[in-house]
Formats: structure tokens, C-alpha cells, sequence
């Protein structure tokens, strides 16, 4: 059977301070007996992301753990930040939990952050699931195109010089701050049609709109550094990930490429691939999805007969 942690207190925004003093802000909700789950938020976004996952966590019995990364939210700010860095955070957090063991789930950039912890805290790591995530671009055939099959050119940005990619942050989060309404508007253009209903509905509640003003009210020095951390060096190979990776990806997705997710299965020591025709990229706020998800992860986390289950 899957170990279960410490209970969690019942007020669900922590912070812990970690070696260095920093703060790190998080949430703590689903299940607090249950078995605990990190979960690594998108960008924009913030640990208020795990209130998506919250209700669907606690009736399978799992505890979501959202960290805010550093900068973001309520975590201090690190300067020169590194995914091994993010391992890093993510062991003193267990640490202070008394978590023996978790699995690791991250959408969108949130699945490097996973990779990280794959890497360097295998020996308490069960699981990693790769929602929507990118690849390491350092190790990407295709990373000096361009031209890319995604209207998010932060890749192609980065590369080009990370000083434009600040200017364009700072730029966006300056137009978004003045202007919360025109930025969601926007944000309705930008997605796949498969996704425009799941938003429209999480528009209507609380989280979501305040998941993405409280990441864009961290300001542009905090989200530039997060992207840059993920769009360059990791510090580790894919060959050197520990654990086994789901990757889910939508098809549809206009943000994240099919190839990446091709890539970061043909790469990693083991991992599955599991496509979705009809999905884009916000599929994980889905109750149907997340049934499917953690119904498969407790299964597998139990050692149970893995059943047949087609992704939603």
C-alpha cells in the first residue's frame, strides 16, 4: 500500500523557511491523510493552482502539495535559480512535511520542475507526471528553428537573446496588470477551441482569476527568471531522470508542440506516452481527466493490475 503522511493542518496557505531564509509560500489540500502529491504550477499561474485538483484529490484519497516557485506568489525570490535548485526546495518542503515518499505531477511548466525532482530525489520520489510539459531544449533536435508550431514564443525568445525575453515580460505583465479584463480576453483568444468551454467555466469561479493576477502581481523580474529556468540549461540530462514519467498531451494543444512530448518519451529511461486526439492544453482542469488521472495513479502506486483506461 501507498505510505500516508503526517496529516495536514486544516488552514490550507503555509510557508516554510528554508536554509537560505527564504520563504516558501504553498497550499495543502485534497486528502490530509492521504498520499501526498506535489503539484508544479503553470506559468502564469501559482500554488492556488491546486485548488483545481482539490475536490477530485480528496475523493481518491491523495494530498496536493502546490509549492510557489521562488519570486511567485508568497515565495521570496531567488536570484540565478536553477531546476536542481527547485529539487532542492522541493526536499527541505518534504522534510519539513515529514513526507517519506511522493509522486510528482506538474502541468505545463510545471513538468520540468517534475523532471528535476526525477533527477535528483529518486530516493524518495514514486512517480512523475508530465502534463503538458516542455522538453530540454539543450537536448531538442529541433531547438534552433525559427519557426515553431506553438503561439508561445518563449522558446524561440530565449534563445534569441533572454534580455528580449525579459523586456517582453515585463511588457505583458505591465498590460496585464492595468488591464486584468483584456488580459482573461485575451487569454480566451489564445486557447485551443477544445479549451475554450473549461474556461469559460473557471472563469466563473474564484481560483483561476486569482491564480493568474496574484503570479502576474510577483512582476516581470520573478516570471522572466521562472521561464528562463525552464527554457534553458537544466543541469542534467533526460537520460539521467530516475523515476517513471507519464506524459499527457493534448494534440490540440497550442502552446506545447506534439514533438516535445515525442521527445521527452524517446529520452527519458522510462517513460509512457499517452496522447489525447481532442484535447488542448487546459484538459487537466477537466473532471472527467482528472477521474481518469488519479484513478490510474492509485492503482499504480498500489501495485494493483494496471487496467486499460483510454485517456479522456
Amino acid at each position: 500500500m501507498r505510505p500516508h503522511s503526517t496529516p495536514a493542518p486544516d488552514n490550507r496557505d503555509h510557508q516554510i523557511r528554508l536554509k537560505d531564509g527564504r520563504r516558501l509560500a504553498y497550499t495543502d489540500l485534497g486528502n490530509p491523510l492521504g498520499y501526498p502529491l506535489l503539484f508544479g504550477h503553470g506559468m502564469p499561474g501559482c500554488r492556488l493552482e491546486g485548488h483545481f485538483l482539490h475536490e477530485r484529490a480528496r475523493r481518491y484519497g491523495f494530498r496536493i502539495i502546490t509549492p510557489d516557485r521562488p519570486g511567485i506568489g508568497g515565495s521570496d525570490y531567488r536570484q540565478r535559480q536553477t531546476l536542481l535548485e527547485y529539487a532542492d526546495d522541493i526536499r527541505q518542503l518534504i522534510d519539513a512535511l515529514n513526507v517519506p515518499r511522493f509522486s510528482h505531477l506538474g502541468w505545463s511548466s510545471g513538468g520540468s520542475r517534475v523532471l528535476a525532482c526525477g533527477n535528483a530525489l529518486a530516493d524518495r520520489m514514486d512517480l512523475g507526471v508530465c502534463l503538458s510539459g516542455y522538453t530540454h531544449f539543450s537536448e531538442f533536435p529541433g531547438h534552433n528553428r525559427l519557426i515553431e508550431s506553438t503561439r508561445w514564443p518563449g522558446p524561440r525568445l530565449a534563445r534569441m537573446s533572454p534580455t528580449l525575453l525579459k523586456l517582453v515580460v515585463r511588457l505583458v505583465v505591465r498590460f496585464s496588470r492595468r488591464h486584468p479584463g483584456l488580459y482573461m480576453r485575451e487569454a480566451r483568444q489564445l486557447v485551443s477551441e477544445q479549451d475554450r468551454s473549461l474556461l469559460r467555466a473557471f472563469l466563473k469561479g474564484e481560483y483561476f482569476r486569482r491564480d493568474q493576477l496574484e503570479c502576474l502581481n510577483s512582476g516581470a523580474r520573478a516570471i522572466a527568471s521562472d521561464l528562463l529556468t525552464e527554457l534553458g540549461d537544466w543541469g542534467f540530462k533526460l537520460k539521467s531522470v530516475k523515476v517513471p514519467i507519464f506524459i499527457y498531451q493534448g494534440e490540440q494543444d497550442p502552446f506545447i508542440p506534439v514533438d516535445y512530448a515525442r521527445h521527452l518519451a524517446d529520452n527519458l529511461p522510462d517513460a509512457e506516452l499517452i496522447l489525447m486526439p481532442e484535447a488542448g492544453h487546459l484538459y487537466p482542469l477537466a473532471e472527467q481527466f482528472q477521474d481518469y488521472l488519479f484513478q490510474r495513479l492509485d492503482q499504480y502506486l498500489n501495485n494493483q493490475p494496471q487496467e486499460q483506461h483510454t485517456a479522456p
